[in-house]
């Protein structure tokens, strides 16, 4: 007689209630580690947003001015403002709206030196500061530390192309 193989005891295949806290448990913790980067995160982003459009916004002014009439840049630029959307557009006054940047042009008249060869009469090479700022609802903030923090220089040299000759 033959004798049968006495039945294996068959392994499970599923998990315990103890192994399944423990993986909600490790999920759980990062998680909260996660969600707690998103606030700086989303603060990243509107930085680097600010920073692209207000670098557009000098970009745009330098190229009005590089194309503007030499004799008519203090007239149209010197100190003026100019307001711009959220996109870097300039601003239109639609209603119901506010300008989210301002720009102001400055023109110091000075002597420019690329070299210790090369100086410049402002008739011929100007400096040109563009300063952005970024407005909340509208209007400058009062407190300079925020007011510093939203406000971005950028310095450019434009020329004369009538009148470019070294001295």
């Amino acid at each position: 007689m033959k004798t049968l193989p006495a039945p294996t005891r068959r392994l499970s295949a599923a998990f315990t209630l103890a192994e399944v806290m423990i993986a909600l448990g490790i999920v759980a913790s990062v998680m909260i580690g996660m969600l707690g980067m998103i606030p700086h995160a989303v603060r990243s982003i509107k930085e680097s947003n600010n920073l692209t459009v207000m670098g557009r916004i000098a970009q745009e002014l330098i190229s009005n001015i590089q194309m503007s009439e030499w004799s008519l840049i203090e007239d149209d630029y010197k100190s003026k403002k100019f307001t711009f959307d959220n996109e870097g557009l300039r601003f239109e006054g639609k209603t119901g709206q506010q300008p989210t940047y301002e720009a102001q042009v400055k023109l110091p008249v000075e002597r420019v030196s690329v070299s210790s060869k090369f100086d410049y009469n402002p008739e011929h090479i100007r400096k040109v500061e563009v300063i952005v700022e970024y407005l909340f609802n509208g209007t400058s903030n009062k407190d300079e530390a925020i007011r510093k923090r939203n406000t971005k220089h950028y310095s450019f040299f434009v020329a004369n192309q009538n009148k470019l000759k070294v001295q």
